[in-house]
């Protein structure tokens, strides 16, 4: 295992495959692609503004190993660190879900009252192969999704609500957490928040104006 990355490893009582179908389905509800980098194959999510999330995972017998790890300036940075990290906590709290999910499935649980037991997964992608199937964790994975989107867009609008009265004083309260209103904001343009990250981003247009009239005129 390479420096930097957590390692996460379990021994699976169920069919490989099962356990594949509730990986995919977490990894395309929190937006991971898979990339190549360096040689490598891996899932990625984010971007250069927030940072990026890497996830990858190896299934060798009845061990399944994953890795999970953030992409930054000076390289991979385990999940574990930086525990204050808004975005270090997503990602953990993201992960116990997938966790849990696979220790259900695992342990006897059922992955889909409808499904097909001998639905097929693509080896490379680990996409099923049978797309009339519908995965129900897809759902679930989805749901946990938007409920942090939805908490990030109501962080950002109290963060640009005090950028307001701050500007008004002369006072600007950094770039940086405007760019994090911006980003806060994105999260919640989605769901059901949709007023509030637009209210977001106007209230932090706003104040970014009022800073720049202030420097203007000192």
């Amino acid at each position: 295992m390479k420096k930097g990355r957590s390692n996460y490893t379990f021994h699976l009582n169920c069919d490989s495959n099962i356990v594949v179908g509730v990986i995919q389905s977490y990894l395309n509800a929190e937006g991971f692609s898979r990339i190549e980098e360096n040689g490598e194959y891996f899932y990625r999510a984010g971007n250069a503004m927030v940072g990026y999330r890497d996830f990858n995972y190896v299934i060798s017998g009845q061990e399944l190993t994953i890795s999970a790890w953030f992409k930054g300036a000076f390289g991979d940075v385990a999940v574990e660190q930086n525990s204050l990290n808004m975005q270090s906590m997503n990602y953990r709290n993201s992960l116990n879900t997938l966790f849990q999910e696979i220790e259900k499935v695992n342990n006897g649980g059922v992955m889909n009252n409808n499904s097909n037991n001998n639905m097929n997964f693509d080896p490379m992608t680990g996409q099923p192969i049978n797309q009339n199937n519908t995965n129900s964790f897809v759902q679930k994975f989805q749901n946990e999704t938007t409920k942090k989107q939805e908490k990030m867009c109501e962080i950002g609008f109290w963060l640009s609500i005090f950028g307001l009265f701050a500007s008004f004083f002369g006072v600007s309260y950094g770039i940086f957490v405007y760019i994090m209103d911006f980003y806060f904001a994105s999260q919640g343009l989605k769901t059901k928040k949709r007023g509030k990250a637009i209210a977001t981003i106007v209230l932090s247009i706003i104040s970014i104006l009022i800073c720049i009239m202030w420097l203007m005129s000192a």
